[in-house]
C-alpha cells in the first residue's frame, strides 16, 4: 500500500539494526507525540535565552581578500612608500546645480585641512568614530568635489557612516550645495539598512504565501497553521545556534545572506511537512487511525526525506572547499539551516499529525467539518497521462530531447556573465549612496569614489620627470581611463609624500576609471591596463621601472576570480557530494550520473536565464559576485533532493513490477506533493526580490526559475524519460530494481474507521 513517495509493500526486515531504529523513531514520536511538543518548544525558548545576549546577526562583507592576496600587498608596499592614502572606502560628494560657489568650494578643502591638521596634532591617540583624515582631491568640474574620508582604527560600518554624515553636516549652511556620503562601505551600509526594513515585509509576505498554497492544496486550515508553527519553531531554534556556531568557530556569516537563509529554512520545512501530509492523508483516507496512518505514512516516506535533506545538507557543506573565506562560511550555515529543517520536521510534524488526527485536513478543526479533498489516487483514469507516453521510448527520446536541447540553449548567456562587487550599483536610484554615485557618473568621474592607485618603482625615478610625464599622458588616453593624477599636477618639489616618494625610488598615479569601480566594466578595464603597462612604460621610456597596481578596482577583479574558481570547485566538490549520495541511496551507478548530469544542465539554465535578462535585457553591468554563486549551490542540492523524492518513490515501485509500469504508478502518485513543495519553494525564493536591491532580484529570479525548471520540466518530463531511455542497464548494479512481476494481493482486514486512533 502507498503512502506519500515511498511504498510500504515492502516492510522493513525488524531483525535489522535499520529496520529496528526505523520501527522506534516511528513508535517515539507518535506514542510520545505530546513529549516531542514540549521538547520542541522548550528547546525553541531556552535556546533564546541562552543565546539571547549574542548578535545573532551577520555584519557587512568585510575584509573579502585573503591576507596573502596580491592586491593587498601592493597596497601595504604603496602605504609605506607615500604618506598621503586615497584608497577610502567613503567619499563626501560635495555638489550644487550649476556650479559651486568660489566660498564654497574653499570651504570644502579647508574644512578638510582643518579635520585632518586635527586629528594630527591630537595629544591622545584618536578613538573608534572619529575622522583621522580628509583628503580633498581635484575633480575639473565646476558644480562638484570630492573628498575621501578615512576612519580611526576600529571603526565599525555603521559608525563610519555615521561619521562620515557627522563631517557632512558641516556644509548643511550652505542653501544650495547637497552632500552625498558614497563608496563601498556606505552601499554596504545602505543595503544592510534595506535588509532590517524589508526583512519583516518578505517573512509576512513568505508565511501568507505558504498559508495559501498549503491551505488550497490540502483544503484545510489547520494543515497551514502546523506548517507555520513548525517552521516557527525552526526558525527560533536555528538562528540563536547559527550564532552560537559562528562564534564557535570563528567565522561570520554577512548579513546580505539573511533572507537567503531564511528563505531556505521556510521552503525546506513546507516541503517535508507537505510531503508528510500527502503520506499521512492518504491513509486517513484508506481508512487508518491517527497513529497508525502516520506510522504508515512515516514508514513510506520518513527514509526519503532525511536522505533528501542530508543530501541538501551534503550539497551546501560543499562549499568548505572554496578557496574563499566568504562562501567557506556560508557551508556551515546553509548546513545548519537544512539539518534544523529537517530535525523538526522528521520529530514536530508527525507528533503533531498525530494529534491533530483527521482534522488536519478538515476545513474547519470540527468533527462536523466535511473532508473536502479527493484522494490522492483515484480509481479510474480519464484519459492518457503524460507518463504513459514517456514510457515507450521514442516519445521519451524526442521529448528529453528537446528538453535538453531548450536547456542548453538557456545556459549560452552563462559564458557571456560579468561578476562585480558593486554594491552602490544594486541600490535604487533614489538613495543618496547611489545618488552621489549617479553624479559623479555625470561628471565623467564615477570612478573617482574608488580611485587605483598605479606606482613605478627604479632608482632615482623622480629625476625622470619627463618620462613621467610622458606615462601619465599614454595613461589618460587608454580605453576607461577618465582622469589621472600624478607627477603632472603638482611642482616636483611639492609632489613628495603625494605622487613622488620621500626617497625619489617610487612614483604614484591615481587612475580614475569612466564607470562605476567596483562593477564589470572598470574591472575589465583595469585588466587591461594591467596587461598593457609593459607596452606603455617602454613607450614612455620607464621600460626598467617596476609596476605594481592596487586599489578596489584591483580588489574587485580579485574577487571576481576568487568567485570564478570557488564555484568550479565547489559545484564540483558538491556534485560528487550528491553523486555519492544518490548512487549509494538507489544502489546504482548510471541512472544517477545521467540524472546529476541533467540537475547541472538545470542549474546553468537558470544562471543563463538570469544573466540574459539582467545583463543582456535590462542592461546591469554584470552580477553581483556571490549572486550566481549562491544560487548555483543550492540549486544543485536541492535538484538533488528533488531527485530522491521521485525517483526514489519510482525505485521503491520498480522493485516489485517492470519499470515502466513502476514509473506509470509512481510518477502520478509522487507528483502532486512534489509539485505542491516545488511551488511554494520557488514562491518562496521569489518573495526574495521585495528586498529592492538588484542583487537579491537576481538571487530570486535564478532560485525561482531553476525551481520550476525543475518541478515542471525535469521531474515530469526529463526524468522518467531519461529512467525510460536507460531501461534496467541505469539501476545497474541493484538487481532488484524493475524484474520482479507484480505480487498478488494479498487479502487486506477491514479499514479502522477514520478518526479512531489505534495507539
Amino acid at each position: 500500500m502507498a503512502a506519500g513517495l515511498g511504498s510500504t509493500a515492502q516492510r522493513p526486515d525488524r531483525s535489522t539494526l535499520a529496520g529496528r531504529l526505523g520501527q522506534g523513531y516511528r513508535v517515539a514520536v507518535t506514542s510520545g507525540r505530546w513529549v516531542v511538543v514540549a521538547v520542541w518548544v522548550a528547546a525553541a525558548v531556552l535556546v533564546n535565552v541562552v543565546v539571547a545576549s549574542e548578535d545573532s546577526g551577520g555584519g557587512g562583507f568585510g575584509d573579502l581578500l585573503p591576507p596573502d592576496s596580491q592586491v593587498l600587498t601592493v597596497q601595504e608596499r604603496i602605504m609605506e612608500k607615500f604618506r598621503v592614502p586615497v584608497l577610502a572606502g567613503t567619499t563626501m560628494v560635495l555638489h550644487e546645480p550649476g556650479s559651486l560657489s568660489v566660498l564654497t568650494r574653499a570651504d570644502s578643502v579647508l574644512w578638510a585641512l582643518a579635520t585632518t591638521q586635527d586629528a594630527l596634532e591630537a595629544t591622545e591617540p584618536p578613538v573608534p568614530g572619529q575622522v583621522v583624515a580628509a583628503i580633498p582631491l581635484p575633480t575639473g568640474v565646476p558644480h562638484t568635489t570630492v573628498t575621501y574620508l578615512f576612519m580611526s582604527e576600529g571603526t565599525g560600518l555603521y559608525s563610519t557612516v555615521r561619521t562620515a554624515n557627522q563631517y557632512a553636516a558641516h556644509f548643511n549652511n550652505q542653501a544650495e550645495a547637497n552632500t552625498y556620503v558614497t563608496g563601498f562601505v556606505p552601499a554596504q551600509v545602505a543595503q544592510g539598512t534595506y535588509l532590517r526594513t524589508r526583512l519583516p515585509l518578505f517573512e509576512l509576505a513568505s508565511v501568507i504565501l505558504i498559508v495559501a498554497v498549503v491551505a488550497f492544496a490540502f483544503r484545510s486550515l489547520l494543515a497551514p497553521a502546523v506548517v507555520v508553527g513548525v517552521a516557527a519553531v525552526g526558525y527560533l531554534v536555528y538562528f540563536p545556534m547559527l550564532s552560537h556556531l559562528a562564534k564557535l568557530l570563528d567565522f561570520e556569516v554577512p548579513n546580505q545572506l539573511e533572507p537567503v537563509l531564511l528563505a531556505l529554512l521556510l521552503g525546506l520545512v513546507t516541503d517535508y511537512c507537505v510531503l508528510f501530509f500527502s503520506g499521512y492523508r492518504e491513509q486517513l483516507d484508506e481508512g487508518a487511525g491517527a497513529v497508525a496512518g502516520a506510522r504508515r505514512a512515516l514508514q513510506g516516506s520518513a527514509s526519503i526525506i532525511a536522505v533528501a535533506g542530508l543530501t541538501v545538507a551534503g550539497g551546501t557543506i560543499a562549499l568548505l572547499a572554496a578557496p574563499f573565506d566568504v562562501f567557506r562560511a556560508l557551508g556551515p550555515a546553509l548546513a545548519l539551516t537544512v539539518l534544523v529543517s529537517l530535525a523538526v520536521c522528521l520529530t514536530l510534524t508527525p507528533a503533531l499529525m498525530t494529534i491533530l488526527s483527521w482534522r488536519l485536513f478538515t476545513i474547519l478543526p470540527v468533527r462536523s467539518s466535511t473532508r473536502a479533498h479527493r484522494k490522492l489516487r483515484s480509481p479510474k483514469r480519464q484519459g492518457p497521462r503524460l507518463i504513459d507516453h514517456l514510457v515507450r521510448r521514442p516519445v521519451a527520446a524526442a521529448a528529453g530531447g528537446a528538453v535538453l536541447v531548450l536547456l542548453t540553449l538557456a545556459t549560452l548567456p552563462l559564458a557571456q556573465a560579468r561578476l562585480d562587487l558593486s554594491f552602490a550599483a544594486g541600490l535604487p536610484a533614489e538613495h543618496p549612496v547611489a545618488r552621489g554615485g549617479q553624479l559623479l557618473d555625470d561628471a565623467g568621474l564615477r570612478g573617482m569614489s574608488a580611485p587605483t592607485e598605479l606606482m613605478l618603482e627604479a632608482d632615482g625615478l623622480a629625476d625622470r620627470r619627463a618620462d613621467l610625464l610622458r606615462m601619465q599622458q599614454l595613461l589618460a588616453s587608454q580605453p576607461g581611463v577618465a582622469k589621472v593624477l600624478g607627477p603632472a599636477d603638482l611642482p616636483q618639489d611639492d609632489g613628495r609624500g603625494a605622487v613622488i616618494s620621500s626617497d625619489r625610488d617610487a612614483a604614484r598615479y591615481i587612475i580614475i576609471f569612466d564607470t562605476d569601480p567596483l562593477a564589470a566594466q572598470a574591472v575589465e578595464d583595469a585588466r587591461g591596463l594591467q596587461d598593457r603597462l609593459s607596452s606603455l612604460t617602454s613607450q614612455a621610456g620607464l621600460g626598467d621601472t617596476r609596476t605594481s597596481m592596487a586599489g578596489q578596482t584591483l580588489i574587485a577583479s580579485e574577487v571576481a576570480a576568487l568567485t570564478r574558481t570557488s564555484l568550479e570547485i565547489t559545484v564540483g566538490v558538491a556534485v560528487l557530494i550528491e553523486l555519492v549520495i544518490l548512487m549509494l541511496y538507489l544502489r546504482a551507478l548510471l541512472a544517477p550520473l545521467v540524472l546529476l548530469a541533467c540537475n547541472v544542465l538545470s542549474v546553468g539554465a537558470a544562471l543563463g536565464l538570469t544573466t540574459f535578462l539582467f545583463q543582456d535585457l535590462l542592461g546591469q553591468q554584470g552580477l553581483t559576485f556571490y549572486a550566481p554563486f549562491a544560487s548555483a549551490i543550492l540549486l544543485i542540492a536541492l535538484g538533488s533532493d528533488y531527485n530522491v523524492f521521485s525517483v526514489g518513490a519510482i525505485w521503491s515501485e520498480a522493485r516489485q513490477r517492470p519499470l515502466a509500469d513502476a514509473l506509470r504508478i509512481a510518477v502520478p502518485r509522487s507528483s502532486e506533493a512534489i509539485t505542491t513543495a516545488g511551488l511554494i519553494l520557488a514562491g518562496t525564493f521569489a518573495l526574495v526580490a521585495l528586498i529592492p536591491l538588484s542583487t537579491f532580484r537576481q538571487i530570486a529570479f535564478a532560485m525561482a526559475v531553476g525551481l520550476l525548471i525543475d518541478t515542471l520540466v525535469i521531474r515530469p518530463v526529463l526524468t522518467p524519460a531519461v529512467l525510460t531511455l536507460l531501461g534496467r542497464p541505469g539501476s545497474w548494479p541493484n538487481r532488484r530494481v524493475g524484474v520482479q512481476p507484480q505480487p498478488a494481493e494479498a487479502p487486506t482486514a477491514a479499514p479502522t474507521p477514520v478518526g479512531v486512533a489505534d495507539g
